[in-house]
């Protein structure tokens, strides 16, 4: 269990440099999806940017990588 929880914590202290590259990734290829006519790869691909988009407003919100862990530990704690 200690080791999910840290892999997960090491994720959420980092989210930025994951999520931008993922969020690029996403809508170039959703806009080359969408073009094609295959509208659900494209949902998709948007979705994931929409998703990872929130996970960097909780980001600043948290306002650091300590603080992004931290509260997700609290999280976790609680229930």
């Amino acid at each position: 269990m200690t080791v999910v929880l840290d892999s997960l914590y090491f994720i959420f202290r980092y989210i930025p440099f994951w999520t931008i590259p993922v969020m690029m990734i996403c809508v170039q290829f959703g806009v080359i999806y969408w073009v094609k006519q295959v509208r659900w790869v494209s949902y998709t691909l948007f979705g994931i940017t929409g998703f990872c988009g929130l996970l960097l407003i909780y980001y600043i919100y948290a306002g650091s990588p300590d603080n992004s862990a931290r509260i997700l530990d609290d999280l976790i704690r609680y229930f």
